[in-house]
C-alpha cells in the first residue's frame, strides 16, 4: 500500500470518528439542557419562586462581592421559613382530605350496620306479632268455655289452660319502632294484652292460679292500663314488665315476682305486695298508700318520691333502696330503731331526710309507726 493511500485511509477514519464523537457530544449536551430545564421547572413548584430568587441574589452577590450581607441571608431565611410552612400546609392537608374520607366512609358504614340492624329487628318484630291471630283464636274458645258457664263456676278446661300458657311461652319479647325510634329494651305487648284479657275475665280462683303459677309473662308491656281494682297477680311472673302509669289498686301482687319491673307512677294503693321480689324495681313517685310490703324484698328499688303513707314495711328488705324524697306518714315498721337503722347500718340514700322528718312512735308490742315531727 502506497503511503499516500495510508494517510487519506487514516484522514477517513479520523473524520468518522469525530463525526461520531460529536454525536454523543451533542447527546450529553442535549442531556444537560433538558436536566437543566427540569430542574428550572421543578425548582419554582419545590422551593418557590420567592426562594429561588432570593438564592439567585445570594449567589450572584457572593461571585461579585465575595461575600453576602445581613440582609440577603435575611431574605434567604425568611423565604425558607415561608416555604417550609406552605410545604408543611400542604402536606397537612394531603393527608387531612384522605383521613376526611375515611371517617366519613366509617360513618356511613355505622349507619348502615344500624340500619340493617333496626331491619332484623323490625322482621322479628312483625314475625311475633303473628302470634295476634293466634291469641285471637285461644280467646275466642277462652269465651266461648265462659259463656256457658254462668256465675257459678269460672274456671276453664286443662286443655284450654294448657293452650294459654303454651301462647304465652311463644310470646318472645322483642325490640320495635316506638315514634319512629327503635325502644332500648326488649317487651311483649301480646303478653301484655293476653294478661289484661285474662284480668279482665273473672276467670275463676283456680283456673287463674295454674296459669299465673305456669304462664312467664315477664317482659309483659302494661304501660298506662286500667286493670281495675283488686286484680289478682299471686304467684305472677313479671320480672322486666313495664307498669308505668298503670292504675290496679288493691291488686294482690303476694310472692310476685317483679325484678327490675318498671313501675313508676303505679297506683297500687292498698295492694297487697306480701314477699313479692321487687330487685331494682323502679317504683318512682308510686302511689303506694295503704300497700302491705310485709317479708317483701326491695333490695335495690328506686322509691324516690313515692307516697308509702299508713303503708306496712314489717320485715321489708330495703338494702340498697333509694328513699330520697319518699313520704312515709304512718307507716308501721318492725323495729324501735328503724330510722337509725337505715341510716347508720345501711346507709340508704335519703335516710338523712327520713330522719330529719320523722320519729317514732310505739303502737304495740313489737309494732311502731312513723308519725312526722312536729
Amino acid at each position: 500500500m502506497k503511503e499516500q493511500d495510508y494517510i487519506e485511509r487514516l484522514k477517513r477514519e479520523n473524520s468518522l470518528l469525530q463525526d461520531k464523537l460529536d454525536k454523543i457530544n451533542k447527546g450529553k449536551q442535549k442531556k444537560r439542557k433538558f436536566r437543566w430545564w427540569l430542574l428550572k421547572k421543578s425548582s419554582v413548584p419545590i422551593f418557590g419562586s420567592r426562594l429561588k430568587k432570593s438564592i439567585s441574589n445570594a449567589i450572584t452577590e457572593y461571585k461579585e462581592y465575595k461575600t453576602v450581607s445581613v440582609d440577603t441571608v435575611s431574605d434567604v431565611s425568611s423565604s425558607v421559613i415561608w416555604r417550609v410552612t406552605r410545604i408543611g400546609l400542604f402536606a397537612f392537608m394531603v393527608a387531612v382530605i384522605p383521613a376526611a374520607v375515611l371517617i366519613a366512609q366509617t360513618v356511613l358504614l355505622v349507619n348502615q350496620d344500624r340500619l340493617i340492624t333496626q331491619q332484623n329487628h323490625l322482621v322479628e318484630a312483625d314475625r311475633r306479632s303473628s302470634l295476634v291471630f293466634v291469641m285471637n283464636d285461644v280467646l275466642s274458645d277462652f269465651n266461648d268455655e265462659l259463656k256457658y258457664k254462668g256465675s257459678s263456676s269460672r274456671n276453664i278446661s286443662k286443655t284450654l289452660e294448657a293452650r294459654i300458657i303454651s301462647l304465652c311461652m311463644a310470646m318472645k319479647p322483642y325490640r320495635f319502632m316506638e315514634n319512629e325510634i327503635l325502644i332500648d329494651k326488649p317487651i311483649s305487648p301480646e303478653r301484655g294484652q293476653l294478661l289484661f284479657s285474662l284480668l279482665q275475665s273473672d276467670l275463676g280462683t283456680e283456673s287463674s292460679r295454674d296459669i299465673l303459677n305456669s304462664a312467664d309473662f315477664t317482659y309483659a308491656d302494661l304501660r298506662k292500663v286500667n286493670l281495675g281494682r283488686g286484680v289478682n297477680l299471686k304467684y305472677a311472673r313479671l320480672d322486666y314488665s313495664d307498669f308505668t302509669g298503670a292504675q290496679m289498686p288493691a291488686a294482690n301482687l303476694e310472692r310476685s315476682e317483679l325484678k327490675e319491673a318498671q313501675l313508676s307512677k303505679v297506683n297500687l294503693s292498698d295492694a297487697v305486695l306480701k314477699r313479692a321480689r321487687l330487685h331494682n324495681a323502679d317504683l318512682r313517685l308510686a302511689e303506694l298508700l295503704s300497700a302491705d310490703f310485709t317479708n317483701a324484698n326491695l333490695f335495690g328499688a328506686d322509691l324516690t318520691g313515692a307516697d308509702l303513707s299508713e303503708a306496712t314495711l314489717w320485715a321489708t328488705k330495703l338494702d340498697n333502696a333509694n328513699l330520697t324524697d319518699v313520704i312515709l306518714d304512718n307507716v308501721i315498721v318492725d323495729r324501735q330503731d328503724w330510722i337509725d337503722y337505715i341510716s347508720n347500718s345501711l346507709g340508704l340514700k335519703g335516710a338523712s331526710q327520713i330522719e330529719d322528718r320523722y320519729r317514732i312512735k310505739k303502737q304495740g308490742k313489737k309494732q311502731f309507726i312513723l308519725v312526722p315531727k312536729k
